[in-house]
């Protein structure tokens, strides 16, 4: 078995996409899926919750969003517009507060452990890991 096929296989146990390399023209370099966890061919049965999110002007829209999708991308998905800048959890553009719920955010590196503790969530990288609501547009009260 030819090495690319053994690093093919390895790959797609581990739900990493693969790519021919830019640089030589050969070989394979590895890269991470953008918006899952893991890739949806080898996930049958993902959970999904139902994320309430209180938009300005006092909207209210209701997605579903699977467990392996960050809550930003669902939403602009269904056409649901929420600021954003950075998609990496780096920045403060998306932040919204989680009112009732959970969610998994260990993907960003912004907020600290006292805004976590306070509410404050970054949407783009966010996973629900429970039915939620959350308040969006929070990044004033977020700095202020």
């Amino acid at each position: 078995m030819s090495s690319i096929v053994a690093a093919a296989q390895t790959a797609a146990t581990r739900g990493v996409a693969l790519r021919k390399s830019t640089l030589s023209g050969k070989g394979v370099s590895l890269r991470a899926p953008r918006q899952t966890r893991s890739a949806h061919r080898f996930q049958v049965n993902a959970a999904s919750y139902q994320v309430t999110l209180k938009l300005e002007g006092g909207e209210e829209a209701t997605i579903e969003c699977p467990e392996d999708e960050f809550i930003l991308d669902v939403a602009e998905e269904k056409g649901i517009e929420i600021p954003y800048s950075c998609r990496s959890g780096a920045c403060s553009t998306c932040a919204g507060k989680v009112e009732t719920g959970t969610v998994d955010q260990s993907e960003q590196n912004f907020l600290d452990d006292e805004q976590m503790n306070d509410g404050f969530v970054l949407t783009c990288v966010a996973y629900a890991t429970s039915d939620c609501t959350i308040v969006t547009h929070q990044e004033e009260e977020l700095l202020g």
